[in-house]
């Protein structure tokens, strides 16, 4: 039994003396003498290694300067290709623009590698001149440090007896004179110290001397490298101008109307067909420059040809897989029974199809490098990707025999994309473009038309409004094409496509989060609410939250957001295509208002981005407060009923409105500052605007502060949704309690609203905040000569069957005060008999009115007679 316990004192013994001992020796650490013999084998071990770190520092600068060297290449190729574009060839502009924009960012980005280069070769020569001069100043000191030269050396002024004063001379002459007094002998190095200290030194001084040699060299090329970034800026500076420029043509000036093209056919189909035959019969250089590397040069005359049937041959690829892919699957479908069983005829070819679209996507990932073939297959990828997104989601929401028509639906706008990407990779002129886009446009607009009338009415509504809007969208794209903004409709017509896709993929999340709630979270949400059996009505509904709050977050959080951010991904995605990045950075981030104040800072600014940010972060805040208030009602029912030891809750038992007011107000007077971050609203203007409407708005809006302060109070618990309450003569059931009115609804079912200070002014009764109940006297009066007391039992016995419970378990009359049956009063036709009791509010007018008709029953069924008032007249006759 005690070996364990020894193991682990042995085992705890040699754990401590492994931390502890390390401690001691970093502590106390080693003499003089042993410090510089490892100090002598560290820079012996490095100076051994002084060739492989020579051939190190070279292998790290040649790579970068090989890196320099091919930027510098880059930036000279991409001036030759910016500068030698013509204004007739928009697509050639832009890609020639972008590439500039790519080249400069990524040089940015990967700025300044000779100066970290020359940062890390400081750091070593700083610390091997000061181990130099540490070690020069070891006693008996060296006047001088042979074979480094002198400027590589650090030189300590505070240590020169020349700058000391008079006072500290003469302090080290009487120290100097005491230590002799004394006969204290100075600490000096030994003959082995000495000697290990000189190795030292040489070791050291020929590190640093590497090290400078290598730092001279790497200063000589960082020179050019910054030269390099000059040229480079300079081209970019006439890019981004230029940019400018061609987004004024484009979406300011525009291009050729087609109705002036009409008016002279002839003159801009000959143009046409001149920049077409120049664009790819020709090798000029700026052709030539235009597809990537200069490498090219000599042999990239046959992709002139071949760039205007790139999008066939895509096109020829797509099908071929997929009929072979069809082939390949018919014994699968035929054959392998739960493909037989759960997938039908219709659904087999969308199968192959997203089968075929996924294949070919893979092999045009494999076509790398930077020329024609890797735009086209990277473009086409991009609209395949859409395509399959597509095709998915008909897939799973449409029925089986939809799918055909669904296709058919969307095929124009599918065919429409293809060809406008396919504008874009064969770099198609403008003046082509003016002459060809606008009738083609007319012939997709005839195509989508026929399409919505044959098939929208048999597919879902979802997929019917989006092949009309479809249409509208075609239709705006043909006016703005024929207004001669060419290049405006495509980017209309590409967006329009990526936004489709999206609306697809959202849509389709929607239907399947509602289809898991009524499959899977059905019977959970049934088990949830069957353990809520504490309280009913809607305060029950608003506890479900911790059962759907998954669902809720996905449907009122994540789908409306990604609904908002789809809008500037797309329309970055559409820009992409035709190389405008740097237009959708002018559009969605560029402050389109922005003021400032004499010192030049922000007093506002105004984005797309911005309201784009600010309404997806108001769904997340609009959650937030729902899910606190559903914490706080389930905290606060859980204290409730441990407080009144309670296994029950009445309806509107509990008061919450003040919580979730209070709730309210935190969340979104942080919604409120975070708005006033993000627009960079300067709190100072706020509060010189606040201090000078104070008082203006203090007078101004009197009655409403009032009404605001008396609304809190009423919320502090002197008033609860759900009290019955009494003002002015008016009887009603309070339903909603703000800050400014309180809203109740009367006996008649009619809603009113009283101001919060109007209830404190008309002294209103609450009757239901004490224990509920209310005093109710029912009148009833018999004919003189009655027996009281056989009446007072009869109506007791009577009404005891109207002792009933409500649906909380409590008694509709206060058992503990029961029925008083009293004489009221003795009238001029009939005795007043009152029947006395406390009834719950929320029960009184039933009950009045079912009491009222046993009392007439009974009265009448036991012979009572009931008296009432009546008048005889006479009539009398005169004698004629």
């Amino acid at each position: 039994m005690r070996t364990p316990f020894k193991q682990k004192k042995i085992l705890f013994l040699a754990a401590f003396l492994a931390i502890v001992v390390p401690i001691f020796a970093i502590s106390y650490g080693h003499n003089l003498a042993q410090t510089l013999r490892v100090l002598r084998n560290e820079l012996s071990a490095d100076y051994q290694q002084i060739d492989k770190n020579r051939d190190r520092l070279t292998e790290d600068y040649e790579k970068q300067r090989q890196k320099m060297i091919d930027v510098m290449k880059q930036c000279d190729e991409l001036s030759l290709m910016l500068y030698s574009q013509k204004q007739g060839f928009t697509f050639d502009v832009s890609y020639a623009l972008q590439k500039v924009t790519e080249k400069y960012n990524e040089f940015n980005q990967d700025r300044g590698p000779f100066d970290r280069i020359v940062t890390n070769l400081n750091v070593e020569m700083e610390r091997h001149a000061r181990l130099l001069e540490s070690l020069r100043r070891l006693p008996p000191e060296l006047d001088t440090i042979v074979g480094v030269p002198d400027s590589l050396l650090i030189h300590y002024d505070s240590l020169n007896p020349l700058y000391f004063s008079v006072a500290h001379l003469e302090l080290d002459e009487e120290v100097k004179a005491m230590a002799d007094s004394l006969s204290i002998i100075p600490f000096v190095l030994d003959q082995q110290g000495e000697a290990d200290r000189e190795q030292c030194i040489f070791y050291a001084g020929e590190l640093l001397k590497m090290y400078a040699e290598t730092k001279a060299v790497v200063v000589a090329d960082s020179i050019h490298y910054y030269e390099t970034f000059l040229r480079l800026k300079e081209t970019y500076d006439y890019a981004h101008e230029y940019y400018q420029v061609l987004q004024n043509r484009i979406f300011v000036e525009g291009q050729t109307p087609w109705y002036t093209i009409l008016q002279r056919p002839g003159r801009y189909w000959r143009q046409a067909m001149e920049d077409a035959h120049e664009k790819y019969d020709s090798a000029s250089l700026s052709s030539l420059f235009k597809r990537g590397h200069s490498e090219q040069l000599t042999n990239t005359g046959w992709e002139y040809s071949l760039q205007v049937f790139i999008i066939v041959l895509f096109v020829i690829e797509l099908m071929v897989i997929w009929l072979i892919v069809s082939l390949l699957l018919i014994p699968a479908f035929r054959y392998f029974k739960p493909l037989k069983e759960y997938v039908e005829k219709d659904q087999r070819r969308f199968i192959s199809l997203l089968v075929a679209i996924l294949i070919t996507i893979i092999i045009n990932s494999q076509i790398g490098g930077d020329g024609l073939l890797h735009i086209a297959a990277k473009l086409t990828n991009t609209f395949l990707w859409l395509l399959a997104a597509i095709l998915v989601a008909l897939f799973f929401r449409l029925k089986p025999k939809q799918l055909k028509y669904g296709v058919r639906l969307y095929l124009p706008t599918f065919c429409m994309a293809l060809a406008v990407i396919g504008f874009r990779v064969v770099f198609m002129p403008n003046a082509l473009m003016n002459f060809i886009f606008p009738p083609v446009l007319v012939a997709f607009f005839v195509w989508q038309l026929f399409a919505c009338l044959r098939n929208a009415k048999k597919v879902n509504r979802i997929d019917r409004f989006l092949g009309w809007f479809s249409l509208a969208v075609t239709g705006a794209a043909l006016g703005v094409a024929i207004a001669g903004y060419i290049f405006a409709s495509l980017l209309i017509l590409v967006w329009w496509y990526f936004q489709l896709a999206t609306i697809h993929a959202i849509y389709t999340i929607l239907k399947l989060i509602v289809q898991y709630r009524e499959k899977r979270m059905k019977p959970r949400i049934n088990d949830y609410r069957s353990r809520i059996n504490f309280i009913t009505g809607p305060g029950k509904e608003t506890l479900m939250f911790g059962a759907t709050w998954f669902y809720d977050l996905v449907k009122d959080v994540v789908l409306p957001v990604m609904g908002l951010l789809s809008i500037p991904f797309c329309l970055h995605l559409a820009l992409d295509v035709f190389d405008f990045e740097d237009l959708y950075n002018n559009i969605y981030h560029h402050n389109f208002v922005q003021l400032v104040n004499d010192s030049g800072a922000d007093t506002f600014r105004l984005s797309f981005h911005g309201i784009l940010i600010l309404i997806c972060l108001f769904f997340v805040f609009r959650y937030i407060n729902r899910a606190l208030h559903a914490v706080w009602q389930q905290i606060r029912y859980a204290i409730f009923m441990k407080k009144n030891h309670r296994t029950i809750i009445r309806n509107n038992e509990i008061n919450l409105s003040l919580g979730n007011s209070i709730i309210s107000v935190l969340v979104w007077f942080t919604y409120i500052v975070v708005i006033v971050l993000t627009l960079h609203i300067p709190t100072s203007s706020l509060s010189l605007v606040a201090g000078g409407l104070s008082a203006g708005i203090g007078f101004a809006l009197k009655d409403t502060l009032n009404n605001f302060i008396y609304g809190i109070q009423l919320m502090s618990g002197r008033l609860r949704i759900g009290d019955w309450i009494v003002c002015d003569g008016i009887r009603g059931k309070v339903t909603h309690i703000g800050y400014q009115s309180t809203e109740i609804e009367t006996i008649d079912g009619a809603e009113m609203s009283f101001l919060n200070a109007t209830l404190f002014a008309k002294n209103f009764s609450n009757l239901t905040r004490n224990h509920g109940y209310e005093f109710v006297k029912i009148t009833v009066g018999v004919a003189y000569g009655t027996d009281i007391q056989r009446v007072r039992e009869l109506l007791g016995e009577a009404l005891q069957k109207l002792q009933d419970k409500d649906a909380f378990g409590r008694d509709i009359v206060d058992a503990k005060r029961g029925i008083s049956i009293t004489l009221e009063d003795m009238d001029d036709s009939a005795v007043t008999i009152a029947v006395k009791q406390q009834v719950l509010v929320a029960e009184r007018i039933g009950y009045i009115d079912c009491a009222k008709e046993v009392i007439y029953n009974t009265l009448n069924e036991n012979g009572i007679a009931i008296p009432f008032p009546q008048c005889d007249v006479h009539l009398i006759k005169e004698e004629e």
